[in-house]
This record gives structure tokens, C-alpha cells and sequence, in this order.
């Protein structure tokens, strides 16, 4: 008799013991989010697949989320730089504005520069020629003056020599205790010709004082044209020492030419112009002696023009070509500003 034995119960889940070394290399899911058995994992929609509206409550709308390849532009300034960037168009008129007055500047800079450079060349040439003109006139004076000199100096002695006459004719009638009748008529007609030579030498020293002092006028002239440049000054002063010794020499001449040898004794009429004669010829020594300093002052003037002349020429054609040179480097710094103005108002034109 054969007995049905029950099946044997396989058992639904047989649990494994591992080994602890397996466990320990295994690693243990802490997290592991548990479902009821019933319910099964929900599909995930595919991606640019929204969920069906019925899934949504009635009152949520659905917000579709910006394309994932649309960025933020690259050219986006950041937030800083807004405000610094935001009157651009004012400061583009602005450089505009600039530009425009800095090459107008420049370009009035470089004309004016320019004339000046001009100016001077012509001012060097006329400064030049006046020099030369002045030098000439007053080398022309002297030229006048010095044979003038002479003729006085030459007159001087004609009247030494009408006064000795004069002196030994009232010396004889003065050593006479009586003197002929025509003895008085002989000393008038010796000092009329002492009067008639020294009025020749008073024409004689006026010519020669109106070219020397017109001779010291065109000296400052000179002085005028470059000023701080030493110019000879001349024999003004020898000059003026001439006008004195000239006019002692006329009070003793004019105190001879006027004793009467007529009026009371003639004795006594040529002892007095005796007397006067001696003072005359003193004088007379003195004038000679000035009339020779002013020949030697103007002999020596001529010289010292020339060199003067010089002197004054060259700082004429230094000052004017040191200053043409810089009238020229300021054109230049004017032309470097009209350039650089126009690229800035370039720039700001080309920026839009």
C-alpha cells in the first residue's frame, strides 16, 4: 500500500547567510525607498513631454520653462558697468565737441606760428638794414665833422695870429708916449680883423656842432634798434667841453674887439688891449686843445661804430633765428594737437 506523501514545501525565500567578510565588501543601501507590492513604479515622461493636463489640479496652469538653449547674451555688460556706460552718447558729443575745438586751435596755432616765423625774417632784415643805414649816416657825419674840426682848428690859429699882431701894435704904442694920429686907426683895423675871424670860427663851430650832435642822435638810434647793447656815446662830451672853453673864449674876445682906441688916450687904449690879449691867447690855447679832443673822439668813433655794428648784427640774426626756431616747435606742438584731436573726434564719430 502505497502512502501519498505530501509534497515538500520549497520555500519561498531561502535566506542566504553570507559571510561576514562578503558582508563587509558589500555595501549596505541605507536609503532604500520601499513601495507597497501592489503599485507599480510610475513611468517618467520623456523629456520635452509635459504631463497630461487632467493630472494637474483644475485651477494650475501649466508654465512651460525656457528653451534650454537659450542663454543670457554674451555681450551682456555686467551690472557694474551700467552706470558707467549709460551716457555713452553724451560723451561721444562730447569728444566730438573736443576734437573739433582741438583742431581748431591747432590749426589757428600753426597760421599764427607760421606768420610769426615770417615776421621775424623780414624783422631780421629790416632790424639788419637800418643798422646799416644808421651806421651809414653816422659815418657819413663823421666824415662831414672831421674836415669841419680841422677848418676851425685852422681858423683858431688865424685868430693867435691876428692877436699877436694886434698885441705887438699896442705894445709899440703903448711903450710911445706920443703916439702919431694914426696909431688909434692902426689898432681898429687889427682888432676888426681879430672880430672877422673869430665870427668865421663862431660859423665855422656851429657847423661842426649840429653834425656831431646829429652824429649822438643816430648813435641812439642804434640803442633803440637792440636795447642792452653797449654803442659808443660819441664826443658829446668832448663837446660840451668845447662849448665852454668857446664861450670863456668869447668873453675875453669880445672884451678886445670892444676897447674903442679912440675914446681918451691911445697910451692907455693899447695897454688895455695889450692887457686883453694875453687873456685871449690863453683861451685860445684852451680851445685849440678842445677842438683836437673832439677830432680825436670822432676819429676814434669810426672805429668803434664799425665794431659796434657788428656787434649789434649778430644778436639781431641769433635773436631772430632762435626765435624762429621756436615759433617752429610750437607750429609743431600745434600740428601734434590738431592730429591727435581729429582721432578722438574720429573715434567718436566711427562709435555708433
Amino acid at each position: 500500500m502505497t502512502s501519498e506523501m505530501p509534497p515538500a514545501e520549497t520555500p519561498a525565500e531561502t535566506p542566504v547567510e553570507t559571510p561576514a567578510a562578503t558582508q563587509a565588501e558589500t555595501p549596505v543601501e541605507t536609503s532604500v525607498e520601499t513601495r507597497p507590492a501592489d503599485v507599480l513604479p510610475a513611468e517618467a515622461p520623456a523629456a520635452g513631454e509635459m504631463a497630461p493636463p487632467e493630472a494637474l489640479p483644475a485651477d494650475v496652469l501649466p508654465v512651460e520653462a525656457p528653451p534650454a538653449q537659450e542663454t543670457a547674451p554674451a555681450e551682456m555688460a555686467p551690472a557694474s558697468d551700467l552706470p558707467a556706460k549709460a551716457p555713452a552718447p553724451l560723451r561721444k558729443r562730447r569728444d566730438r565737441v573736443l576734437g573739433t575745438a582741438g583742431q581748431v586751435v591747432g590749426v589757428v596755432g600753426i597760421v599764427v606760428c607760421l606768420l610769426l616765423v615770417v615776421g621775424m625774417v623780414v624783422g631780421r632784415s629790416w632790424a639788419v638794414g637800418t643798422v646799416d643805414d644808421v651806421t651809414a649816416a653816422v659815418d657819413a657825419q663823421i666824415a662831414k665833422a672831421d674836415p669841419l674840426l680841422t677848418q676851425a682848428s685852422a681858423k683858431v690859429g688865424e685868430i693867435s695870429g691876428r692877436v699877436g699882431a694886434v698885441a705887438d701894435i699896442a705894445a709899440g704904442i703903448a711903450a710911445n708916449p706920443s703916439p702919431g694920429g694914426s696909431v688909434a686907426d692902426t689898432l681898429r683895423a687889427g682888432l676888426a680883423s681879430v672880430s672877422d675871424r673869430y665870427q668865421t670860427l663862431r660859423a665855422n663851430y656851429a657847423d661842426v656842432r649840429e653834425t656831431v650832435v646829429s652824429m649822438v642822435d643816430r648813435l641812439q638810434t642804434l640803442g633803440r634798434i637792440v636795447p642792452g647793447v653797449s654803442i659808443p656815446q660819441g664826443p658829446i662830451d668832448a663837446l660840451s667841453a668845447l662849448d665852454a672853453r668857446l664861450q670863456a673864449f668869447d668873453a675875453k674876445v669880445t672884451g678886445l674887439i670892444t676897447i674903442d682906441p679912440g675914446n681918451g688916450p691911445v697910451n692907455q687904449a693899447a695897454a688895455a688891449i695889450a692887457s686883453a690879449v694875453s687873456d685871449v691867447n690863453t683861451k685860445l690855447t684852451d680851445l685849440q686843445g678842445g677842438i683836437g679832443d673832439v677830432q680825436d673822439r670822432v676819429s676814434t668813433l669810426r672805429t668803434r661804430l664799425s665794431d659796434a655794428a657788428s656787434t649789434i648784427k649778430l644778436a639781431i640774426t641769433l635773436g631772430a633765428f632762435g626765435s624762429v626756431l621756436l615759433f617752429l616747435y610750437l607750429a609743431f606742438l600745434h600740428w601734434v594737437l590738431f592730429r591727435h584731436s581729429g582721432e578722438i573726434r574720429r573715434k567718436a564719430s566711427a562709435v555708433q
